[in-house]
């Protein structure tokens, strides 16, 4: 962890988490987050087990990593999100980050982690799958009128999004995931704004996020995927999957 604001996660009414997967929907809705409203700059999240690509951010060369922020939404809510271009490329670093995130969630006695994620369905599908880790979470967000899903995702969720959503009840951290359909493309700025939409309204927080946004970032996240997914191919071959396979 490097910090640049305290040395731990601060109050706040939720946490957003996401990383490059099906759609990169949550990862368009936490850059957009960031990038529109105030928000701060809390930690980087560093692993050796990173793809070892350093991009250059505002003229500067910055080592790969992820990003945690305080975000202050128009109606006074503070969001805190997780966010980057990259995870692990091993297992045991994705247990890694993941743990230490939940040890760091757990302590700031978060009241809800949210892991936003995409799964590739048909053209015509555009549903929402709510997932939870335990029967007292599922329970109480049933009595907000938010029913969990059952059968979906049926293939399961992998990477640091399956370690860090399956391990909460384990670390004492109330989590669940939201999941939209997405026609699988690399950046799916439709099922973003659909996702941003299920989340206001399920959970009554203003994130002002318009898919006209959604759609700009798009186009940014797509172009890096490109530079990050050549680099992949030189550097591994054809021994690890693209970032598009993870949910």
């Amino acid at each position: 962890m490097h910090w640049f604001s305290g040395d731990c996660l601060p109050a706040h009414d939720i946490l957003l988490e996401a990383l490059p997967g099906v759609g990169n929907v949550g990862k368009i809705i936490i850059d957009a987050l960031v990038e529109k409203h105030d928000s701060t700059l809390l930690a980087w999240v560093l692993h050796p087990d990173y793809p070892p690509h350093a991009m250059l951010q505002d003229g500067l060369l910055a080592p790969p990593r992820l990003e945690i922020h305080r975000v202050e939404t128009p109606d006074g809510r503070t969001v805190l999100t997780i966010c980057g271009s990259v995870q692990p490329l091993t297992p045991s670093g994705q247990y890694e980050v993941a743990t230490t995130l939940l040890d760091l969630i757990a302590a700031s006695e978060s009241p809800m982690m949210l892991v936003l994620a995409g799964l590739a369905a048909d053209v015509t599908d555009d549903a929402i799958h709510l997932v939870c880790m335990d029967d007292a979470t599922k329970a109480s967000l049933a009595e907000a009128g938010l029913e969990a899903s059952r059968k979906e995702p049926r293939a399961g969720v992998i990477g640091t999004n399956a370690l860090l959503a399956s391990l909460a009840p384990l670390h004492g951290v109330k989590a669940a995931c939201a999941v939209a359909e997405t026609i699988g493309s690399v950046v799916d700025a439709q099922a973003a704004g659909r996702l941003v939409e299920w989340l206001e309204r399920g959970f009554s927080i203003d994130l002002d996020v318009p898919v006209d946004k959604t759609e700009e970032l798009a186009d940014r996240i797509r172009r890096d995927l490109e530079i990050d997914q050549r680099e992949l191919d030189i550097l591994l071959g054809d021994s690890e999957p693209t970032p598009e396979f993870y949910v």
